[in-house]
């Protein structure tokens, strides 16, 4: 039985190279907020036109594959694909503050990073490159496993 779903499109469709050639993919959020990937050929108009935040209809399968339902045109009526809106590269007031404090608190644990890597690896005498490399590697690994 195939269950139909409203979903939200969360990044639309971005092509990428696979083993299988090209494809085309856009990430899709469900309504109980399970992110899914739709694929579809390079050529695949429907999936081109997708936009972030539209919504879209999906269809699940009997074997828990994903698909876009596609609107059927009306009789007589050329298909239509919006453009998508130019991006001014503005960034709002919010989405400001948002990125400094992001950056700010990813710059204070990089410095942690670098003092603890500095500290521990100067007893040893190693290069300035080292200790940046191992700084790095602990920011890198904080951020993976608090999830941050």
């Amino acid at each position: 039985m195939t269950q139909i779903l409203t979903a939200k499109v969360k990044f639309p469709a971005k092509e990428w190279d696979t083993q299988h050639g090209p494809r085309l993919n856009a990430k899709i959020t469900l309504p109980d907020g399970e992110d899914i990937k739709i694929w579809g050929n390079p050529d695949d108009a429907v999936l081109k036109a997708l936009r972030k935040g539209q919504p879209v209809q999906v269809a699940k399968d009997s074997k828990g594959k994903y698909s876009l339902v596609e609107q059927a045109p009306v009789p007589g009526q050329p298909l239509v694909v919006e453009a998508p809106p130019l991006d001014t590269g503005e960034i709002g007031e919010d989405a400001k503050s948002a990125i400094a404090s992001y950056i700010s608190h990813r710059a204070a644990l990089y410095s942690f990073c670098y003092q603890e890597a500095s500290r521990e690896l100067g007893k040893h005498e190693v290069s300035e490159e080292t200790i940046k490399c191992a700084a790095s590697t602990l920011f890198i690994s904080a951020q993976k496993k608090f999830g941050i």
